[in-house]
């Protein structure tokens, strides 16, 4: 009796590959939305329900930038964790200690601005 395993590997690669894909194209999607913001946010709804243009929350030049650069940082970030998670093992251990670092570091900012907004 022998056992055939080259099947199997292929199905695991296989599913691998769609789930980096199915991730890679939510990304791309999500992050189109955020850039969407851009556009959208001086649109506000009324109490009547009716949509109105309201130009005191349209971006100013500078927040632009900064918005734009925000957003290509927070891609690249999101698309290179979710391809190097799928090098192998090796690229998981870096994605979840890159995570660890991340969420360190999140709550060593939440709690110097609170902080500094106590004092």
């Amino acid at each position: 009796m022998r056992a055939n395993f080259k099947e199997s590997t292929k199905r695991s690669v296989k599913k691998e590959r769609t789930l980096q894909f199915t991730l890679n194209v939510i990304g791309i999607f999500m992050f189109i939305g955020v850039l969407i913001r851009w556009w959208t946010v001086p649109f506000a709804v009324s109490n009547d329900l009716q949509i109105y243009y309201n130009p005191d929350f349209q971006m100013k030049p500078s927040e632009c930038k900064e918005f734009l650069a925000f957003v290509l940082c927070t891609a690249s970030v999101y698309f290179s964790l979710i391809n190097v998670y799928f090098l192998g093992k090796t690229g998981k251990k870096l994605v979840y200690i890159a995570l660890v670092l991340l969420a360190v570091f999140n709550l060593y900012m939440m709690l110097m601005l609170l902080a500094v907004a106590t004092h």
